[in-house]
């Protein structure tokens, strides 16, 4: 007799570990999928979160609103601040990304190369004799796509503020 494994029996082990072996590749890329989604979701989110959190603060701390006009509305927002130094402060996108510039400085990105803003819409609500109040609009869109998906995470963030007077 001899000892060994016959051409079927390897041709059924080679099989069987072949399936586990794609059922494990199959798990794994479904894991990595799930994680790039997770932190493309917690991007814009955070982001946006914080994006508009700066925006309201530095609109309740401001004096005046140069741009958008009472009435009007637009893709900048210019402030008057009490400290000269950051006098004017003005928000403002371009190429997906959005900046704050405070008086003379050089504009510094509020958003980073992880998420796109557009849409970036300030309105101007106010009444003539009343505080400023300015509602701010933009969306966020993932830069990466999931890859099981293909579709990137976006989301519309809204926030008003109106200044201390």
């Amino acid at each position: 007799m001899q000892k060994g494994f016959s051409l079927i029996e390897m041709i059924v082990y080679v099989a069987i570990f072949g399936v586990f072996v794609i059922g494990l590749m199959s798990f794994s890329a479904g894991l990595i999928s799930a994680r790039l989604h997770s932190q493309s979701v917690f991007e814009v989110n955070a982001q946006g979160s914080r994006a508009i959190k700066t925006i309201t603060q530095t609109l309740r701390n401001a004096s005046q609103v140069n741009s958008p006009a009472v009435g009007a509305l637009g893709g900048l927002l210019s402030v008057i601040t009490e400290t000269p130094a950051t006098s004017p402060t003005t928000f403002s996108a371009s190429g997906g990304v959005l900046y704050v510039t405070e008086g003379v400085g050089a504009p510094i990105e509020l958003t980073n190369n992880k998420v796109i803003i557009s849409d970036l819409i300030f309105s101007n609500f106010s009444q003539p004799g009343t505080p400023n109040i300015v509602q701010v609009s933009f969306v966020l869109t993932s830069a990466t796509t999931n890859a099981g998906a293909g579709i990137p995470y976006v989301v519309r963030f809204d926030g008003s503020g109106a200044l201390r007077k």
